[in-house]
């Protein structure tokens, strides 16, 4: 991607104000995803909970 389809140039290097816009984007993007693979792992680890009981609910009526 080449800096004109990011940001504006001035005479001493890139527009401040669209840097600024830019990262705070890519810090809000990253929130959003870090909050979701939070949410996704904390279900994975209830999942697995509730498998590995069912797993000893079935051995132990298999013992049976």
């Amino acid at each position: 991607m080449e800096n004109k389809d990011l940001f504006r140039t001035e005479a001493d290097g890139y527009n401040r104000s669209d840097v600024d816009a830019y990262v705070s984007k890519l810090k809000a993007e990253y929130k959003k995803i870090y909050e979701y693979a939070t949410k996704v792992k904390s279900d994975n680890d209830k999942l697995k909970k509730i498998a590995r009981a069912l797993s000893e609910e079935n051995k132990a009526l298999n013992n049976n």
